[in-house]
């Protein structure tokens, strides 16, 4: 077994000193090593800053920083894809807007613990919410009937200081004896899930194996039994939209898709001599 290829991705989001939010993203692998970052008001998520800086990259071809002034004013949730299109999505490649996109998805996870901010009265109010506006969006939210824990129970333990959320992924592509091994592991405040997969040599996927060592319900362990769906595949080749159609979904997993979809990219990068 011969490593060939690896990459790290980790995101934290932060109580600033002034009272602001701080996202960051920094991503360390075999061919980039880069960061992206976010500063957003604590209470509307509204952006005041943002950047970005390639520290290394294939021949250099990336390299580079800047500020990012057209997402000012533009607001770190749910519908922000379009602006991160707009303004970065150009930019290295496209490098620039996944930084960002990955801030952007730890703020929307911190919000767990700004409730009173984002103007919910308790932690049950705002678990209520979720209820409602994530209904029938994945496992967990689509078996509320049947899971022995609602969000603010599994939360409650948690102590907040500046630290409010964390998230690190990391994919390592493996050549072996007929083929290729994919490995993975996507940790962050609330799961931790791993991940293997077995490639012959030309990428498609022979058999696909995981586990959750955290979730929220035990509900959501359950996941891990619809990975064979991948069996089949030619991982290089897999979207992300045809990967979630598989294991995501009101009967699937948004975190499970993310490293699924994160080993994807990372045996293309590893299969691209460039």
């Amino acid at each position: 077994m011969e490593c060939v290829f690896q990459n790290s991705w980790f995101c934290s989001v932060n109580n600033t000193d002034g009272g602001d939010l701080l996202a960051e993203t920094t991503l360390v692998g075999t061919k980039l090593e880069a960061a992206g970052r976010l500063v957003t008001d604590r209470s509307t998520f509204i952006i005041k800053d943002a950047g970005w800086e390639i520290n290394r990259s294939p021949g250099g071809s990336l390299n580079g920083s800047g500020i990012l002034p057209g997402l000012k004013g533009e607001v770190a949730y749910f519908d922000s894809g379009a602006a991160l299109r707009r303004e970065a999505a150009g930019i290295a490649g496209g490098l620039a807007r996944e930084l960002l996109a990955e801030c952007v998805r730890g703020i929307i996870q911190a919000e767990t613990f700004l409730y009173h901010d984002r103007g919910y009265p308790t932690a049950g109010a705002y678990g209520e919410y979720w209820e409602k506006f994530y209904l029938d969006s994945c496992r967990y939210y689509s078996n509320l009937q049947r899971i022995t824990r609602r969000w603010p129970e599994y939360v409650g333990g948690y102590y907040t200081g500046n630290k409010l959320f964390a998230r690190g992924k990391n994919c390592s592509i493996f050549r072996v004896a007929g083929g290729y091994t994919a490995a993975g592991v996507f940790s962050d405040s609330f799961h931790e899930i791993a991940l293997n997969m077995s490639l012959n040599d030309e990428g498609m996927v022979t058999a696909c194996r995981g586990n959750f060592l955290r979730a929220p319900d035990p509900v959501c362990f359950e996941n891990t039994a619809s990975l064979p769906v991948l069996e089949g595949t030619f991982l290089g080749n897999t979207s992300k939209k045809l990967i979630a159609e598989g294991i995501g979904g009101p009967t699937g997993c948004d975190q499970l898709v993310d490293m699924v979809y994160a080993l994807a990219k990372a045996f293309r990068e590893a299969l691209n001599p460039a």
